[in-house]
């Protein structure tokens, strides 16, 4: 896997050895109960899974890295049969500090050069303005509504529905 540098983060792979690291991250209740997948408590055999390597054919997943700790998670991959979707997410310790408009665009230009996808999708629970906000300075559009499930939470709960299309050359 590349290995993306920005001016202040780097994203790689997700090794073993930053299992403790993710635990502690995904063991955050206001972290993770604005994901869709990440249940609350944390399971770590859940949080080990995900630590393995990721096929790059699909897109590219890693963990962020500021002065070489483990600030959050980010990925734009894509599944079978469905749009490339991307997703993050970030310790609160490091909240409001840029860090996932930076690696976000580092990400998508990464993506845009290695994939033929012609958009990007991505989704924000409606009580999660500040990612709502990344996207937005990602160049994302808002499409519209729909619900998702949380699996930290419980139950399902509005999301706000975005888009990036592919740039013209």
């Amino acid at each position: 896997m590349t290995c993306l540098i920005t001016e202040r983060l780097t994203m790689r792979r997700c090794q073993p050895s930053d299992f403790e690291a993710m635990q502690d991250l995904v063991s955050d209740i206001d972290v993770v109960r604005m994901t869709s997948s990440w249940p609350y408590p944390a399971d770590p055999e859940l949080t080990r899974s995900r630590c393995q390597p990721f096929d790059p054919k699909q897109g590219m997943v890693g963990v962020v890295l500021h002065e070489g700790m483990l600030v959050g998670s980010m990925g734009l991959a894509q599944k079978p049969d469905e749009d490339p979707q991307l997703g993050y997410m970030f310790a609160r310790a490091h909240w409001g500090r840029g860090y996932a408009t930076e690696m976000g665009r580092a990400l998508i230009n990464h993506c845009w050069a290695q994939y033929d996808w012609s958009l990007i999708r991505a989704d924000a629970f409606a009580d999660n303005p500040a990612s709502a906000h990344v996207l937005e300075k990602l160049g994302f559009e808002e499409l519209g509504s729909s619900t998702g499930h949380s699996v930290a939470r419980g139950e399902s709960h509005p999301l706000r529905n975005f888009q990036l299309l592919r740039p013209q050359s």
